[in-house]
């Protein structure tokens, strides 16, 4: 969910709505399945002027608490990575490229976060 925002806020910068908070909570709905924008336009912070855009993030996050900004990779996905490659061994420069893929995906989610 924290990516999903991420990626809309720097869509509708681009597309210059940022100042019209109003329709960027519209327009959110269009990239949500039915059920989830039935619930999103359910909030007090969807409808009205009086509420921004910020204050309706809250109000979604509030009703997903699993999805609260948490780092997408944990420690143990990082060990995981490692261990599979000290195991299997990297004898080529393509696994070497996948290693080094997947370690700095997952590294940096991780640094990103703590």
């Amino acid at each position: 969910l924290p990516t999903f925002f991420e990626e809309y806020e720097i869509v509708v910068d681009d597309a210059g709505i940022t100042a019209n908070q109003e329709k960027m909570k519209k327009e959110v709905l269009c990239y949500v399945d039915g059920f989830t924008m039935h619930f999103w336009q359910t909030l007090d912070s969807f409808a009205g002027d009086v509420k921004t855009w910020e204050d309706f993030k809250t109000e979604v996050f509030s009703n997903y608490p699993s999805a609260e900004k948490l780092p997408e990779a944990m420690t143990k996905d990082l060990k995981t990575i490692v261990t599979k490659y000290a195991k299997e061994g990297v004898t080529n420069s393509q696994l070497l490229a996948q290693y080094h893929h997947e370690f700095a995906t997952t590294a940096k989610s991780l640094s990103d976060h703590h």
